[in-house]
């Protein structure tokens, strides 16, 4: 994975962690839940990335 990608991927994780931590301590419990959709979302993209390597070489 390029470093770009990375770092791109790594602020949008965080951002969506902090917006979920905020959403929970406001009592929105629904739109503190998106941040799992996004986790597993950013999982699958990574193991097909390293597939993806993997083949590769």
């Amino acid at each position: 994975m390029g470093r770009y990608l990375s770092v791109f991927l790594l602020v949008f994780l965080v951002g969506a962690l902090v917006h979920s931590t905020y959403s929970f301590s406001q009592g929105r419990f629904k739109e503190g839940m998106v941040i799992f959709p996004l986790l597993i979302g950013c999982y699958l993209f990574v193991l097909a990335w390293q597939k993806r390597q993997e083949h590769k070489d």
